[in-house]
């Protein structure tokens, strides 16, 4: 039997009511356990002793719901650790069992009132937003569509998606074309990217676009501007530099058009 729980060397509530109890129920016990006496008569036990054997009982009973209601306080807050883990690391809804979404949908299992899991859902659907907004400037339309579904799975009363909509769907009205660039090959500076710069330029120039240079570093993206703009020898180039993964240059209309 483990001794019960102290603070530098004292028992703690906890423990002098766990010594309190097993006092109480050795004694009942030992009562109950006593052989009688010879010639004695066996009688039922008075309303004192009905009494304590009750309130030993309903203090067990507490001292057991305690517990599990600590085991799960605990559980819980394992899994929204776990969540929030996840959360910051972008494992959004996929590995499907090691996600945030997984995490904190559990906690919601247990308790569907939990603050902490259900701003979790959230932040998850805004992050999916964030995504979106990404990938609709750099022209990847189909990945911005995939983003803002995830974000309606995870909490479709948010209003932000409404907005997110209408912002793709301007995006893809005002975009010329996205031309994707080699990622090996930009950082080479190959011949072939060159070649490749020298055709979008042109382009630029006849459709009079702005541009938005994704590139994997602000040094590649200058370089990709300065080639764009050495080959408009008899225009000035207008565009944008954003970091982003993959290289791509996305020619946008003018409003007006």
């Amino acid at each position: 039997m483990t001794a019960p729980e102290s603070i530098n060397g004292h028992p703690t509530q906890s423990g002098v009511r766990l010594l309190v109890i097993l006092g109480l129920t050795l004694a009942l016990a030992a009562c109950e356990l006593a052989p009688p006496l010879e010639n004695e008569s066996v009688s039922a036990p008075d309303a004192d002793t009905v009494a304590a054997i009750e309130e030993v009982e309903d203090l067990l009973a507490a001292e057991a719901a305690r517990a599990d209601a600590e085991r799960q306080r605990r559980y819980i807050a394992d899994i929204l650790y776990d969540g929030m883990r996840a959360l910051r690391t972008d494992r959004l809804m996929t590995p499907a069992e090691d996600s945030a979404y997984h995490y904190f949908s559990r906690v919601l299992a247990f308790e569907p009132g939990n603050t902490v899991a259900l701003e979790g859902m959230r932040d998850i659907a805004l992050r999916y937003l964030e995504l979106a907004g990404t990938a609709s400037r750099q022209g990847q339309f189909d990945n911005a569509e995939t983003f803002l579904r995830r974000a309606e799975s995870v909490d479709d009363e948010l209003p932000a998606i409404a907005i997110a909509r209408q912002t793709l769907a301007t995006a893809r009205e005002q975009t010329h074309s996205v031309h994707t660039l080699n990622n090996r090959e930009l950082a080479g500076r190959q011949p072939t990217i060159s070649r490749q710069l020298e055709d979008i330029a042109r382009l630029v120039a006849e459709n009079n676009t702005f541009v938005l240079i994704t590139a994997p570093s602000d040094e590649l993206g200058r370089w990709i501007y300065a080639q764009l703009q050495g080959a408009m020898t008899e225009s000035r180039l207008r565009a944008d530099i954003e970091i982003g993964e993959q290289a791509s240059i996305r020619l946008i209309l003018p409003r007006t058009t």
